[in-house]
């Protein structure tokens, strides 16, 4: 998937994220350190004992958010106490497509190093986040010998479904997806047909199609789950998947599909969370990890509503609300020169701007003063 899919659906399910369903639990009381494992019932796991409780998995999902440096920091420990524990295994990632393969394939017999892998994979170009997150997890596949497998489709063709649908797609096109697309789980096509209505407005007019829109998640999730099954049968070896977190929680994405195409097999998923209060037997393992500011709303504010009244309860250090001057507890009363009384107002206001490539100017109420702020919005590359 290209770099401006990947921003818009990470875009479309950060919003979700905030809203998902949870069922907590009570976690023991301590203050985790980043990479402390839990257990689904809130017990602290020490990393052995979870490499203990997962080693015999036909398929360990192991979730990400993509800009979070601790997030892969840790998905490299589990591989390394993987390896150390002498488990047969390959890593398979979201981050590759099937075409380039042959590129992994000469990185995994010693052919191209560590260096020139990013080069080859047009790793900038085609995945778009920064390398050097990965870099730990391709460390300890070397150190362990663990062979690295692709799983996605071209970028092209997903592209095409998230315009078109599938029935865009020709027969070139369908050499890289699986025959049948596994729709998802009643539950959570619910879910997200609920929330994708709530924050359509800010998806751009060419693919707020909400049935394009899952479609193109479907073929993603089936794809991947496709290739995860495709390198267990050709090698008789634990699958390590790597991906985004909403292809691995609660089973819904990857899982889901793999429980269909491949009966009986034993799977296990492995979160990042970023608060233990929000640990619960929804997924079987998480790990702790700090949130950056890359995985909230892209112009980094977080809201809160009272009565028809938008406050700002978070700014994201280094995000371009927090350069424009806003603060928490900021009221938001205008935007784009209308009235805020709900979020869905300031989402408009800043799909408006972002497509008349100009800055959203914002006018808050702060110390009982109207002040005038304007934010600077990324664009969709």
């Amino acid at each position: 998937m290209g770099i401006k899919e990947i921003l818009l659906l990470s875009l479309i399910f950060l919003f979700l994220c905030g809203c998902a369903p949870r069922h907590p639990v009570m976690v023991e009381d301590i203050q985790p350190e980043p990479g402390d494992f839990f257990s689904g019932r809130g017990h602290v796991l020490k990393p052995q004992v979870l490499a203990d409780q997962i080693r015999d998995k036909d398929y360990i999902l192991i979730g990400e958010s993509h800009d979070n440096p601790c997030d892969h920091k840790v998905q490299a420990e589990i591989i390394g106490l993987l390896g150390k524990a002498g488990v047969n295994a390959v890593i398979a990632l979201e981050m590759v497509t099937v075409p380039k393969q042959n590129v992994l394939d000469e990185f995994n017999q010693g052919l191209i190093s560590l260096e020139e892998l990013p080069v080859k994979l047009e790793w900038d170009q085609r995945w778009g986040h920064d390398f050097e997150l990965y870099r730990p997890i391709f460390k300890q596949a070397l150190e362990h010998k663990i062979s690295v497998k692709a799983l996605n489709a071209p970028q092209e063709v997903v592209r095409k479904i998230s315009h078109y649908g599938l029935e865009g797609l020709d027969n070139e096109d369908w050499r890289y997806l699986p025959h049948e697309i596994i729709p998802p789980k009643q539950e959570q096509l619910d879910y997200l047909k609920m929330q994708f209505e709530v924050h359509e407005q800010f998806i751009p007019e060419d693919r707020a199609d909400f049935e394009h829109f899952i479609q193109a998640q479907s073929a993603w999730d089936t794809q991947m789950a496709a290739m995860a099954l495709y390198w267990r049968k050709k090698t008789s070896k634990t699958v390590v998947v790597l991906a985004g977190l909403d292809h691995v929680r609660l089973g819904w994405g990857i899982e889901h599909r793999l429980n269909i195409i491949s009966p009986g097999k034993d799977i296990t998923r492995i979160v990042p969370v970023r608060d233990p209060g929000d640990i619960s037997n929804n997924d079987p393992f998480y790990f702790f990890c700090p949130a950056v500011a890359q995985e909230r709303v892209r112009f980094g504010l977080l809201f809160t509503t009272d009565n028809d009244k938008i406050f700002l309860r978070g700014v994201m250090p280094g995000s371009s609300a927090d350069h424009a001057g806003l603060r928490s507890g900021d009221r938001i009363v205008r935007a784009g020169g209308k009235e805020v009384t709900e979020v869905g107002d300031l989402h408009r206001a800043a799909k408006k701007a972002v497509q008349e490539e100009t800055v959203l100017k914002l006018e808050v109420i702060r110390d009982n003063e109207i002040k005038l702020f304007e934010l600077a919005l990324p664009g969709e590359d």
